[in-house]
This record gives C-alpha cells, sequence and structure tokens, in this order.
C-alpha cells in the first residue's frame, strides 16, 4: 500500500487541529513520531509537522494560536506534543518581541523583559514535555535554541544548580517599576499574565545530567543526541548558534564539523554542514583579494563542489561564489563561468538578485559578449518561471527589442511586464525592485541599448513606478548617469513626469518639481505651483526645501513675500545650526540686505552677514567677493560707515553664532 506524502501528512495534521480533534492528533502524532525518532523512514514528514507556523495557518494571530493549543492542553494535559508546541510558540513570541516594530538596532529594557516572560512559559512547557515523554527530541533541541539565543532563565540555572529558585518578585524587586509595567504589557496583550512561581526540582530525565561547567547550548545538544542519536536537526541548530549571525564564524563551525561531535554523521550529512558553514562565510564580507582567508574559502568550495551534494545546496554555493571568484580572481569571465555552472545543474536552476545583478553588469557593462548565453540563459528562465519581478520586467524589455539572444516578440514583453509588476504589488517589493530594474536601466544604456533604457523605465513608470516616473524626468532633461541622445530630450515630457511623482507623494520629486516650475521648465515659469511644492516638500521633511523656498520669493515673489523671506524665513534657517542651508542662507540674506531686496539696503548689515559666512567656509569665494565690494574702496568704506551708524552699530549676526565681534576697518584706513 502507498504510503502518503508529506504534504498529504501534513494537510492531514493542520485538519485535525483546525477541527479540535486534539485527542485523536496526539495519537497520530505519536505514530509518526516512532519512524522518525528511530530514523527509518527516509521521507517522515513529523520533523516538518512539529511547528506552530506548519499547523496554523499564517492568517491566524499568535491569541489564536494560543488559546487553540491551551484548549488542546486543557483537553490532553499529559500530552507531549502540545507543550513542545506551547514551548515554540512562546519562543516565537520572545522573538517577536525581541525584533520589534521595524529594524530598531536599539533593544530596549522593556522589549528584553518581554521576551524573557515569554523564554519563561516556554522553558515550563518544554520542562513538562521532557515529563510526559522519553524520548523528548524537538524539547532538548528547542531548549538549545533558546539558550542560545536568550540565555536560561535565573531559576532554571538554580534548579541545576541545586538549588531553590525564588519566585519573580523577590529574585528582582522590578514589579512596580516603569520597565516590568511596560514588558508585562506584552504578556497582557496575548491574554495571560506573566509565571512568576517555578519548579521546586528538575524533571527525573534532567536530574544529575548536566556536567559542571558545560555550557547551555553543550548540555542540550548532548541530551538531544542522546534520544535520537546523529540527529542531524539539533546539529545543524547548533552550528547555527556558532555562525557568524551569533558572534562565531565558519571557522568554529568547521572545527565542530570535524571533531568527534560529528563522528556519527555520514559523509554526506558533514558535507552539507560544511556547505552551510561555507554559505555563511560567502554572504558575509568577501574576503581581500590575494588574502590567505580568499585562498581558504576558494579551496573549501573546490573540495566541496568536487563531492556529492543536493542540487538546491549546490545552486546556493554557487549563486554566492560567482561574484566572490569575480573579485578574487579579478575576472567577470570567471564568475559568469560559475555561474554558467549552476544553470548546468537542472532546467529550472536559478541565481539569485544579486548574481541577476552581476551577470548584467558582467555581460552589458563590461563588454562581456563572448558570456552573453549566460545572460540569454537567465532571461530564458525568468520567462519561464516568471517569478522574480526583477528579472521579469528585465526579460520583458529584452523581448519588446530582440536583445541579448532572444526574439523580438512585443505582445508577450507586454504580458511580462504585467506579471512583473503584478508580482511587484503581490511581494510588495514595488520599491526595491524599482531601484534593481534602475541599476539594469543602467547596464543597458551603458551597452547603447538607449531605446530599451528608455522602455523599460516608461513602461514601469505607466504602471506606477514613481521612482521611474522621477528617474525620467532627468532622463528626458539629459540630466542623467549617461548621456541621453538629443531624440529623447523633451522638456514637457519631463515637467509631466516629475508632476506625476511629485503628486504620488515622492518627497524628492517634489523638491525637482518646485525647482522645475520655478526654472520655467518647458517654456512656462510657475511662481505660485513652486512655491505649493516647496512647502509640501517642506512639509514633508525634505531639509532644504524651506531654503529654497525662500530664495525663490527674493526672487519671483512679491514684495511683501520677499520682506517676509529676509524677516523671518532666512533667519529662522540661519539660526538653525544644524540646518544643512545655513551657509547658504546667510550669504542669499547678505546679498539681500546688499542689494535692498525684500528690505531697505544696507551695506553694514550686509558685511556682517558675509564675515559670518566666512566664519562658516573661510574659503568662501562668493562671500570674499561681497566683503571686496563692501570695503574695497574709500567710497565702499564710507558707505560701510554711514550704514553702520544707521543701525546704532548693532550685532545683527549675535543671535546666530559663536561669540565673536567683525571689525569695521579704522578710521585712519577711511582717510
Amino acid at each position: 500500500m502507498q504510503q502518503p506524502d508529506k504534504q498529504d501528512n501534513i494537510a492531514k495534521a493542520q485538519m485535525l487541529l483546525a477541527t479540535r480533534r486534539f485527542f485523536k492528533l496526539d495519537e497520530w502524532l505519536l505514530s509518526q513520531m516512532r519512524g522518525w525518532q528511530n530514523q527509518t523512514e527516509a521521507d517522515n514528514a513529523y520533523g516538518l509537522i512539529m511547528h506552530p507556523d506548519t499547523l496554523f495557518t499564517k492568517e491566524e494571530s499568535a491569541i489564536h494560536r494560543l488559546e487553540t493549543l491551551l484548549n488542546w492542553e486543557q483537553q490532553c494535559p499529559d500530552s507531549y506534543h502540545v507543550h513542545c508546541l506551547l514551548g515554540m510558540l512562546w519562543h516565537e513570541q520572545a522573538w517577536a518581541i525581541r525584533r520589534g516594530q521595524g529594524q530598531q538596532r536599539e533593544v530596549e529594557d522593556a522589549q528584553w523583559l518581554g521576551a524573557q516572560l515569554c523564554c519563561d512559559y516556554a522553558v515550563l512547557a518544554f520542562l513538562r514535555a521532557i515529563d510526559y515523554h522519553p524520548r523528548p527530541t524537538h524539547a532538548f533541541r528547542h531548549m538549545m535554541n533558546l539558550a542560545g539565543g536568550f540565555g536560561e532563565p535565573y531559576w532554571l540555572r538554580d534548579l541545576f544548580a541545586g538549588r531553590a529558585p525564588k519566585p519573580l518578585h523577590e529574585q528582582f524587586n522590578i514589579e512596580n517599576s516603569l520597565v516590568w509595567q511596560q514588558g508585562a504589557a506584552y504578556l497582557y496583550d496575548l491574554g495571560v499574565v506573566p509565571a512568576s512561581q517555578w519548579p521546586q526540582q528538575l524533571p527525573a530525565a534532567l536530574q544529575q545530567t548536566r556536567r559542571d561547567d558545560e555550557e547551555a547550548i553543550d548540555y542540550w545538544l548532548r541530551m538531544a543526541m542522546s534520544v535520537r542519536h546523529h540527529d542531524v536537526g539539533s546539529m545543524e541548530s547548533y552550528l547555527l548558534l556558532h555562525s557568524s549571525y551569533w558572534g562565531g564564524d565558519d571557522e568554529q563551525q568547521y572545527q565542530i564539523i570535524d571533531s568527534p561531535l560529528c563522528a556519527e554523521f555520514s559523509d554526506d550529512e558533514r558535507n552539507q554542514f560544511r556547505a552551510n558553514a561555507l554559505l555563511d562565510a560567502l554572504q558575509g564580507d568577501i574576503a581581500d583579494r590575494d588574502s590567505p582567508r580568499a585562498s581558504q574559502l576558494q579551496q573549501r568550495l573546490a573540495d566541496l563542489l568536487a563531492q556529492p551534494l543536493e542540487p538546491a545546496t549546490r545552486i546556493a554555493l554557487l549563486d554566492l561564489a560567482g561574484t566572490c571568484i569575480a573579485y578574487w580572481q579579478d575576472d567577470d569571465h570567471a564568475g559568469l563561468q560559475v555561474y554558467g555552472e549552476l544553470f548546468a545543474i537542472s532546467p529550472v536552476a536559478m541565481p539569485g538578485k544579486f548574481a541577476a545583478l552581476f551577470i548584467s553588469r558582467a555581460v552589458l557593462a563590461n563588454a562581456q559578449q563572448e558570456r552573453l548565453s549566460v545572460l540569454t540563459t537567465l532571461l530564458v528562465r525568468a520567462i519561464n518561471q516568471a517569478s522574480d519581478a526583477m528579472l521579469t520586467a528585465f526579460a520583458a524589455t529584452a523581448v519588446h527589442y530582440g536583445l541579448y539572444g532572444l526574439p523580438e516578440d512585443p505582445e508577450l514583453s507586454d504580458r511580462l511586464m504585467d506579471r512583473a509588476w503584478q508580482l511587484m504589488q503581490q511581494q510588495r517589493s514595488t520599491e526595491s525592485v524599482s531601484k534593481d530594474l534602475l541599476v539594469l536601466a543602467h547596464d543597458m544604456a551603458l551597452n547603447d541599448d538607449m531605446a530599451a533604457t528608455h522602455y523599460l523605465m516608461t513602461e514601469m513608470a505607466r504602471r506606477g513606478s514613481v521612482l521611474h516616473s522621477y528617474e525620467l524626468f532627468f532622463f528626458y532633461r539629459d540630466a542623467w548617469h549617461l548621456d541621453v541622445p538629443l531624440s529623447f530630450h523633451n522638456e514637457c515630457n519631463a515637467l509631466d513626469c516629475v508632476l506625476s511623482a511629485a503628486r504620488s507623494g515622492w518627497v524628492p520629486a517634489m523638491f525637482s518639481c518646485a525647482n522645475a516650475l520655478r526654472e520655467g521648465l518647458g517654456d512656462q515659469i510657475d511662481y505660485a505651483q513652486a512655491m505649493q511644492w516647496y512647502q509640501r516638500a517642506t512639509d514633508a521633511g525634505h531639509t532644504s526645501a524651506d531654503y529654497w523656498r525662500a530664495s525663490c520669493a527674493l526672487d519671483l515673489g512679491s514684495e511683501l513675500e520677499k520682506r517676509q523671506a529676509v524677516e523671518q524665513d532666512l533667519p529662522a534657517i540661519i539660526a538653525n545650526v544644524d540646518h544643512p542651508e545655513r551657509f547658504a542662507a546667510a550669504y542669499t540674506l547678505g546679498m539681500a540686505w546688499m542689494q535692498g531686496v525684500g528690505t531697505k539696503k544696507n551695506r553694514y548689515i550686509a558685511w556682517q552677514l558675509m564675515k559670518f559666512v566666512l566664519e562658516l567656509n573661510p574659503e568662501s569665494e562668493p562671500a570674499q567677493l561681497a566683503i571686496g565690494q563692501l570695503e574695497g574702496s574709500l567710497r565702499a568704506r564710507i558707505s560701510l560707515w554711514q550704514d553702520k551708524r544707521k543701525v546704532e552699530g548693532a550685532d545683527f549676526t549675535a543671535a546666530y553664532r559663536q561669540p565673536f565681534v567683525p571689525t569695521l576697518p579704522d578710521e585712519e584706513e577711511m582717510e
């Protein structure tokens, strides 16, 4: 009788959980566990099933998952599996709290406390699981992972040391602190209160098992391997805890792999461990060319590729190796050869994004036309798979013009471009993919395929890519990265593109749009619209737009607007020591006083401001020239002295700078 495949077993487990048939699920998982523990069934899905992310759908929240597992625990209190899954779920919540929102670098004390409180629940669950099964591999393995990421809770260390752990409120006097309130709130949000009472002894299986000074991850690995010999999953987790992410490196991993700890594993399994370590090394900082480290990595790569490897592992190694080899050997051809080997592994083998960008750069921008077949293969497979937005759009462009070994097919090109945009929307990767496509557009332009460059950007802009609309603004004005042929120059198109990008909320486009309207791009100066876009850019956080708005008012505004720029806007910018345009604002305000724009002319105030400009930048030639005009002749010095009397010698720059009193030329010099 044919055995169900992994997907069938996973579906069965999901169905049993969703229908709350917990007794049946427990019984079935135990039957699956026997073959997995004894390592007699190569395709056993038990290891995949035993994870919350497998059993639950992505749409189910942590609260819903927790409620379901607690319901399972209530119905089956002695279930090994539910306690393992509860431990994994709490461990995941600890990581979710630890990561927080976004990618902040620093972890707040309350975050760390909240994560530790989740770890308490995770450890309690794993300890119960260890009590309920004689061979609790998953519980041991995940205790190792938890200890490696968060350390062991104080109360568990006390139990191993033979001490009765104190309750949380006695161990730490933090329950009335703000940090405690904020940290505990993470658990309150999940509908539970922090645990505070601990077991008074270890499960029987753990008593008298830990060696003196044995590190936590070493202990839990040993326990896992004692109940499931040469357990690949446990060793992979252990090696991962010695990777660069956790402060280790591939050298540490190789030492472990070559140690007696891995003696029971097969050659194929050890090669897989080595491949994982080498992948860790290759995706980090590239070793310097001609360094011993580079030679070592190349030798390890060659040795490993000479061994039998899973196709996915070989592809992953070659994917990262190609760009490294090209750098180490200072030869793009060598890197392209690596990707040729990657394509030869299977008809669907594909490199990652950075490899694809390298292939484009090497073939198009660096004129490695003899290796065009590598780029052709990449684009053909991108068309056949149509799962990578960047490559699908690249292939669509090539097909539209029949470039890079592909036939010309405009109809297919339109479908592929639509598919690329659909993928960008589905994967929420519009901005990142748009940036990558600009790199490819640049490569095509370097290969003199300017029409294809224009097509790629216009098709993306037409579908809604704000970044490409903004780039076309520069393209049509011949202000792009490369010289653009005259046939593409079009100021009206440029204005349309920058207006489109600005209206979509792209802040740099708002600023550029204001500049374009101020300059009269397309033969139409629109002062009012320019001022509005400067203001919108300022409100959106553009650091320089407020200065340019003030300078625009001085150039084109009414007398009232010019007066506001001189009396309010520019002084406010100068008073902000962190403003990026402080220097320019001081010079502009000085020229306004010098020429009488927006205010009554006063050479003395202008002179003070130009002296202040030189304090900010002693090398400023415009300021030096202005001072030369203000005090370079007897008539100029007399006018300067007269204007000083008009303002009674007041220092108009004192509020803007460090204490410093500029001195006028003395009266003897005026005579």
